[in-house]
């Protein structure tokens, strides 16, 4: 079940997304239809990364319901979560999760005589 009732006007639900592997990284795409930047929250505590974000019902559109959205992701120990970096643009945030850096992959250079 992806939506749990909270009180009777506001829906919880994980919202949907995807992750799309990088050289560097992973980039997370999550949609938050409705959600503004200032009811927007990421967090990351150790390898947990946590994305909150609430919708307000819109005056006169009655078919958009309040809803809060929560994503919990457990984080694979090979990404910095000191490097992330958040982008939000038309309901949809990006995060670029870095591998760490000295797992990141490197290129050498080759000498000629």
């Amino acid at each position: 079940m992806n939506e749990i009732i909270t009180n009777e006007s506001t829906v919880t639900s994980r919202p949907p997304f995807k992750t799309d592997k990088t050289d560097t990284g992973i980039d997370l795409t999550v949609a938050l239809p409705g959600v503004t930047k200032n009811k927007l929250g990421v967090n990351a505590e150790g390898q947990l990364l946590t994305i909150i974000g609430e919708r307000s019902n819109p005056e006169g559109i009655d078919s958009l319901e309040a809803r809060r959205y929560e994503l919990k992701l457990q984080l694979h120990e090979d990404l910095d979560t000191n490097k992330i970096t958040a982008k939000y643009q038309n309901g949809v945030l990006t995060l670029g999760l870095q591998k760490r850096e000295e797992l990141a992959p490197k290129k050498i250079n080759i000498l000629a005589n």
